[in-house]
């Protein structure tokens, strides 16, 4: 794997990886930003908003520990990688065939489902193949290639669902083959169209590309059983810990999410370009600074990284209630993507620094798999309580309710990040870069 060692020795990530990388999140940048307004356009409850984004979340992880453990146990991740990758993202073009809110839940869950066989297996591939003192450095690096493709993607995607008129441009310029690649849909689905549609035709390709990399061949004096999930998780530990810790914030988190997009779309009218604009901000905020926080990870450990992202998140549902334009939904959207850009990263290199090799990938889907659950209760808790109050309040009152209550529980739960244990020592600390970064800044080019 020539492409994957520097001049230091250290062992980095190929390009295969940012290609595959790269197109997987580009996939995700058509489609994820849609699909709640999707939702919305079908009339869609406070409940079945709620139930959407439980599905959602939880899906996605149920079969994580089983797709996790049986890759750490064949010791082969690709094909695991490239099943999941292809059926998820074709799953998406189904999308628009579904014709109530209920048939959507089915089929986001369906899809969710198929993409639970690639997450852990491909964050336990690319955890291979790099070594344990650049993780933070080379997680940065690739968060920051895949996001700014996710950026552009988003945004080629808003622009292209405010034109529907190329869906039928496409057809009469593939002729007769023309319906057979562009079937026909439902016209009111048609600003939706081509971002769903290709999705699925960037996802088959990208699922193919990953096939290409060069996987750490396992040990063959290993004897491969499967792990002992439920071990794992009751061992008492770092993990542990940190999983109790998640199971907390992540139902506080999971509490707004139903109503970020009902304050986009409804409160203040948003166009699907819109909706790319404002994952856009989030996404190129993240890109910036992910690779910095990526390094100071290395240096001065995950822990401090994890607090700070996870103790800024609370602002963000509060921004949302009170928000009187597109402009603050856009600062919102920055904040959500400082946040993502120290603690996401910082998250998944704790649980490299803290998992057995020969387990990581199990590690990683239960992790997954317990923040997955208490989001799915989150969700559809703030989706039902929303629409218990709609009676009472209104429905506009309803969503800010519940979007101050995630707030005030964000910010409590946030606190107990503070719990989590280093696995090791490091040479730095947030205050000493800190001290570093202003002298640094006191000294002018007249005393150089």
């Amino acid at each position: 794997m020539a492409d994957s060692e520097s001049h230091d020795g250290s062992q980095k990530l190929p390009r295969s990886v940012y290609l595959v990388g790269s197109l997987t999140r580009f996939a995700q940048g058509m489609y994820q930003p849609f699909t709640q307004a999707y939702m919305i356009d079908m009339g869609a409850s406070f409940a079945e908003l709620g139930a959407f984004r439980a599905v959602g979340n939880a899906a996605p992880t149920i079969l994580q520990p089983v797709w996790g453990a049986k890759s750490d146990q064949i010791g082969r991740r690709k094909p695991f990688v490239a099943f999941g990758t292809l059926t998820g993202f074709f799953t998406v073009f189904l999308f628009l065939f579904a014709v109530t809110p209920v048939q959507m839940i089915v089929l986001f869950g369906i899809q969710s489902l198929l993409l639970s066989i690639q997450i852990p297996t491909w964050l336990s591939l690319i955890g291979g193949l790099m070594d344990e003192s650049n993780r933070g450095d080379e997680l940065g690096k690739l968060g920051r290639v895949t996001d700014v493709v996710s950026l552009i993607a988003t945004l080629v995607s808003g622009f292209i669902a405010g034109l529907p008129v190329l869906v039928t441009f496409l057809r009469s310029l593939f002729g007769g083959l023309g319906e057979v690649l562009l079937p026909v849909v439902d016209p009111s689905r048609a600003e939706y169209y081509l971002p769903f549609y290709l999705t699925a035709v960037i996802g088959i390709a990208a699922s193919l590309l990953s096939l290409k990399i060069k996987e750490r061949p396992p040990d063959s004096d290993k004897r491969r059983e499967f792990p002992p999930l439920l071990q794992i998780i009751s061992k008492p530990g770092n993990f542990r810990r940190l999983c109790a810790v998640t199971m907390f914030f992540s139902f506080s988190m999971a509490m707004a999410w139903p109503y970020f997009a009902v304050v986009q779309r409804d409160f203040l009218g948003f166009s699907l370009f819109e909706f790319a604009i404002a994952s856009a901000i989030m996404t190129s905020v993240s890109a910036i600074l992910t690779l910095y926080f990526g390094r100071l990870s290395d240096r001065v450990g995950r822990k401090p990284l994890i607090v700070f992202g996870r103790g800024i998140l609370f602002v963000v549902p509060l921004i949302y209630a009170l928000a009187p334009d597109a402009l603050w939904i856009y600062i919102a959207n920055a904040i959500a993507g400082v946040s993502i850009a120290s603690s996401f990263n910082a998250i998944t290199a704790y649980i490299y620094d803290i998992a057995p090799e020969e387990e990581r990938g199990s590690y990683l889907a239960v992790y997954n798999t317990f923040s997955g659950i208490v989001f799915l209760f989150g969700s559809l808790i703030a989706g039902l309580l929303g629409d218990a109050l709609v009676p009472f309040i209104g429905w506009y009152l309803g969503a800010i309710t519940m979007l101050l209550v995630s707030t005030a529980l964000r910010f409590v739960s946030s606190f107990f990040y503070a719990l989590l244990k280093e696995p090791r020592d490091y040479d730095s600390s947030i205050w000493k870069e800190l001290n570093g970064l202003i002298g640094r800044r006191r000294v002018s080019p007249e005393d150089l």
